[in-house]
């Protein structure tokens, strides 16, 4: 029988040893959750006969409906934020710039939500039966296929944690990773499933939340056992502690009364990872019980490798028991590598070039015109390379606080973006992009919606990108490779030079306003 004060400082402990991964992954997790939580209640009477059939009413008189009643009950104080938000800030370009219109226009967060999603998604012409029939099936898909599976990916970073330091969040994709998806699906679905209908008698939706608690945990260090196995397993550990676990839930009581007065951040930031590594702690002392009384199916608990004590940083997956080389490697990227001068040279020119046919694929396929951009002449816009390997010699620092990071990217390409912006018009007196009239945008030279985008880009390159892209060019021979430097390095500063006093300039290129 645990000590819930015990417990508790154990998983403070392991909290502390990964606390900015296990933040992420409870952001992300309650990110993907908060988006499947929908209800909508079928009103008939909006039905009226046209022309012999039944017309539906469109999607935003759906919306309307729904969110009638809450708009004429409450949130005044809200409205008149809006409506004078939408008196003096009006943008006029880009997503995030539509989505602040709608909600200043409608006075309402949600509603005014809702309505841009339906503009952005049906324009308004699909009808409610649609809506609602194909929401339910993308919901339960998701569910079943996504959310459910990362929950078990979720616990098994958590059991990892507890006794390595070095745990990667790439666990999250543990199902897949060792091709036990199927049965992870099946068995978190029908515990779904089962939770929904015993959500139907209330009390018993709370009993049988304990009851099943330890399903995922149980996947997480073995996803060979059977759905049947598994809900056995289960129930009979947590068989006379549901009411300890209630117990437990209670005791966070405390910090959930004070998260009131931080507008929900302290859920996020501290509460919500706080109680996920103490029920891993729950389940590491459930499960040496279940494997003392030999339950049954606690033969599947069989991976010694999370509960016992090791100096090894990361936890040896070619030793976890359903490891196959053969049907299915582990991925490993090591973002903590270190950066030839070679390497950073090339990664610049590729993603200048990705960069420019990023940017020319999208007024050709757009307009059907083909536009050279940028201010040089040649095939490159170097500020998506000058972005790139900033991120990875700045920010390399970072990479075990994804959120931290995130930020740190938005702020380094913000300062690129914006520097490069001030400097062209210093020069030429003349506009190579200009974001005025978007969403929180800075002079023009940069705007919230762009530095989201950077942000989650450079993060992507961190993590991914540039570990994958510095493998490839390894493989250059040496010698070629610096050739091929001096020659791109040669070329770059030629176009520089003519195009300081001849720019690349025109239709699609700098015909833009004045701020």
């Amino acid at each position: 029988m645990w000590k819930r004060k015990e417990l508790k400082k154990k998983a403070r402990k392991n909290l502390k040893k990964n606390y900015w991964r296990i933040l992420g992954i409870s952001l992300l997790l309650a990110f993907i959750a908060s988006g499947l939580k929908v209800t909508h209640q079928v009103d008939r009477t909006a039905m009226h006969l046209v022309g012999g059939r039944f017309e539906l009413p469109s999607n935003a008189q759906i919306v309307n409906d729904w969110y009638f009643d809450i708009r004429q009950s409450g949130a005044s104080q809200n409205n008149q934020v809006l409506e004078f938000l939408g008196e003096h800030y009006t943008p006029k370009k880009g997503a995030l710039a539509h989505i602040y219109n709608r909600m200043t226009e409608e006075k309402s967060a949600l509603y005014g939500f809702l309505n841009a999603m339906d503009d952005f998604l049906f324009k308004d012409k699909a009808t409610e039966g649609m809506i609602i029939l194909a929401g339910t099936i993308l919901m339960i898909l998701f569910l079943a296929l996504v959310s459910n599976v990362l929950a078990v990916g979720q616990c098994r970073f958590l059991l990892e944690n507890r006794t390595y330091r070095e745990s990667r969040m790439g666990r999250l994709a543990f199902p897949w990773r060792v091709k036990r998806w199927k049965k992870t699906v099946f068995t978190m679905f029908k515990r779904s499933f089962l939770l929904f209908l015993w959500d139907l008698t209330i009390v018993g939706g709370i009993i049988k939340r304990y009851s099943y608690k330890m399903i995922p945990y149980i996947l997480a260090e073995n996803p060979d056992i059977g759905s049947r196995d598994a809900f056995a397993l289960s129930r009979r550990m947590m068989n006379g502690y549901k009411m300890r676990g209630f117990l437990l839930d209670m005791s966070f009581l405390g910090w959930r009364a004070l998260n009131l007065f931080t507008l929900g951040i302290l859920r996020h930031v501290w509460i919500t990872p706080y109680t996920e590594t103490a029920w891993a702690e729950v389940y590491a002392t459930l499960r040496q019980e279940a494997l003392e009384r030999e339950y049954r199916g606690a033969e599947y608990l069989n991976d010694t490798l999370l509960f016992e004590e090791s100096d090894a940083e990361e936890y040896p997956v070619e030793q976890y028991p359903l490891y196959n080389s053969e049907a299915k490697r582990w991925i490993r990227i090591d973002y903590h590598r270190n950066y030839t001068v070679r390497s950073l040279i090339l990664m610049f020119f590729s993603f200048s070039m990705i960069g420019w046919l990023w940017e020319v694929s999208l007024h050709l396929f757009g307009d059907g015109v083909f536009v050279n951009r940028g201010f040089f002449h040649g095939p490159w816009l170097p500020i998506y390379g000058v972005g790139g390997v900033l991120v990875v010699v700045l920010l390399k620092r970072f990479v075990d606080k994804p959120l931290l990071l995130f930020f740190m990217t938005m702020v380094v390409c913000g300062i690129v973006e914006y520097a490069a912006g001030y400097i062209l018009w210093e020069m030429k007196q003349m506009y190579w992009w200009n974001y005025s009239g978007y969403f929180l945008n800075l002079h023009g030279r940069i705007c919230a919606e762009g530095l989201l985008v950077f942000g989650l880009g450079g993060c992507a390159f961190l993590y991914v990108v540039a570990p994958f892209f510095d493998e490839i060019l390894k493989k250059i021979p040496r010698r070629i490779a610096i050739i091929s430097c001096v020659i791109l390095l040669t070329v770059f500063a030629a176009d520089s030079a003519y195009s300081v006093v001849h720019p690349n300039s025109g239709a699609g290129i700098t015909d833009y306003e004045n701020h």
